[in-house]
């Protein structure tokens, strides 16, 4: 797996509205005077503060529950039309992290609309809203008839609270981290050959050139704007971290390159945060890392370092989600500055969680493979908009999406050829499935069958574990890729008291999924 996905834990916020504008003017002595009402409609209140900042959500994205109950209830905090502003505050118990907020603004005090006018928000979204969201549409059945991999749970070696998970081809280990911090060794078997204990919860790790093992470490796991996180090699006789780079803001995926040619690694570092957050890229130099600011937004969650324009230099490739969801582009400008093209957009609702850069119909030019289902926000509801998607590339890195398969809580998708023929197959996990009607769509396997033709396939209780983390590699070395699915604990409804129970039997956290082609 390239990264960790907390989609358990990262509270993706669907942001309706941003503070971006308000109608407020200034009284004669300087100060504010309150929004005046407009005689403009909910709809095009709703273009005029929300569409400014992301895409315009649709009524019907939603069920009118979940947009009174659960999102409008947030967006007033946002617009300042809620009296629960210091209660929110209250929250936060550390006063840096509190400080920072305040400056941020997160909360106005002040409306940045008239209440007449944010009513007609209101309204308009709950008015027009459906009572319940459709079922998925229609798609080919995933058949539990999966013969390609065999299941092999680990021997009690991680408890189901995996927040990283690494095949390590250079030594032949299996990285697992926990929610406690925990950094373990496994072998092809799954047991435990060796572990260390860290500061704070590994997210992502990755070796250099010199074989040192770099950890990144989250800092605080659940929602927060802490500067906690860094980056930094393991000093194995000691087994401590050496931060290199430090407060970082909730950080969950790092990608090592050199961006600026001049033969030393940088990081590019999608610090996630929670109503806070960045993107940055880290330059390496003599005496250290020296931070440059990609996007100042919430959010940041993947990024894969390509050179996407062939002009030999390293661009950025990356997924923002929270309030604007978007696929977006950094294009090198050659003196350590980026470009940034926005490729797709996806309402703030959509829950993106992942992305792969694939050529999937061997044209030459490399397809957006493209998953949603983060559920871990204001409305958590199955939503027949989650799923994996395929971008098809024009060939000048213009996309059109040309496949869509829906699966509730969709978490992560890997794009390689599992079964050797020459063509990309794809693995998918779900955080998020509807356990009601569709209790084993916690794992999918879709083999690539030409023309675009997908066969999808599972294996028969799949959801003996609560996947958040996907990883693929050849651990056995015996030339096929294997795939490793690692559990995250997180309690679902109590109808499903009997899964539950499973997913915390002690040692659950790692499955194998063993390649039998060869």
């Amino acid at each position: 797996m390239r990264l960790l996905w907390l989609a358990a834990l990262l509270l993706t916020i669907p942001l309706l509205c941003f503070t971006c504008q308000s109608s407020s003017t200034r009284d004669a002595d300087g100060t504010s005077a309150p929004p005046q009402p407009t005689a403009l409609t909910g709809r095009q209140l709703a273009q005029t503060y929300c569409a400014s900042c992301h895409t315009l959500p649709d009524p019907a994205l939603l069920d009118k529950k979940t947009w009174r109950m659960g999102v409008l209830p947030q967006m007033a905090l946002r617009m300042g039309q809620s009296m629960q502003q210091m209660q929110a505050l209250g929250q936060f118990s550390d006063q840096a992290e509190l400080t920072r907020l305040i400056e941020a603004n997160i909360f106005p005090e002040r409306p940045t609309l008239a209440p007449a006018d944010w009513q007609k928000i209101v309204d308009y979204y709950t008015t027009h809203a459906p009572d319940s969201l459709p079922t998925q549409p229609a798609h080919k059945p995933l058949r539990t008839n999966l013969s390609l991999f065999r299941p092999e749970p680990s021997p009690q070696s991680v408890d189901a609270q995996v927040t990283l998970l690494r095949y390590d081809s250079s030594v032949n280990r299996i990285w697992a981290g926990t929610q406690q911090g925990q950094l373990v060794a496994l072998d092809q078997t799954l047991k435990r050959v060796d572990s260390m204990q860290l500061s704070s919860p590994p997210v992502d790790l990755h070796r250099s050139k010199n074989g040192t093992l770099n950890v990144l470490q989250v800092g605080v796991l659940n929602p927060n704007d802490r500067l906690a996180g860094s980056w930094g090699p393991i000093d194995m006789p000691g087994k401590a971290v050496s931060p290199q780079i430090q407060q970082l803001n909730r950080p969950v995926q790092v990608t090592t390159a050199d961006l600026n040619r001049d033969g030393r690694d940088d990081q590019v570092i999608a610090q996630f945060g929670h109503y806070l957050g960045k993107l940055s890229w880290f330059e390496q130099t003599a005496s250290g890392y020296r931070e440059h600011e990609l996007d100042p937004v919430p959010g940041a969650r993947q990024t894969i370092v390509r050179d996407l324009n062939a002009d030999g230099w390293p661009d950025i490739l990356a997924l923002l989600t929270q309030g604007d969801e978007q696929i977006a582009a950094y294009y090198n400008q050659h003196d350590g500055t980026f470009r940034k093209t926005i490729l797709l957009r996806f309402p703030p609702v959509y829950g993106s969680s992942f992305i792969e850069l694939a050529d999937i119909d061997q044209d030459g030019a490399p397809d957006l493979i493209y998953t949603n289902g983060d559920n871990a926000d204001y409305s958590i509801i199955a939503k027949p908009y989650h799923g994996i998607r395929i971008f098809r590339n024009d060939g000048r890195f213009r996309f059109r999406q040309y496949w869509f398969y829906p699966l509730y809580g969709a978490t992560q998708t890997l794009v390689r050829d599992f079964d050797n023929d020459g063509d990309l197959d794809m693995a998918t996990i779900a955080q998020f499935p509807d356990y009601d009607r569709q209790p084993n769509a916690s794992f999918a396997y879709f083999e690539n069958k030409g023309n675009w033709q997908f066969l999808p396939q599972t294996f028969t209780n799949n959801s003996r574990g609560r996947w958040l983390t996907l990883e693929s590699g050849d651990v056995d070395h015996d030339g096929d890729l294997d795939l490793l699915l690692g559990a995250f604990f997180r309690p679902t409804h109590h109808r499903h008291v009997n899964l539950m129970n499973q997913w915390r039997q002690p040692g659950a956290g790692v499955l194998l999924l063993r390649n039998r082609l060869h």
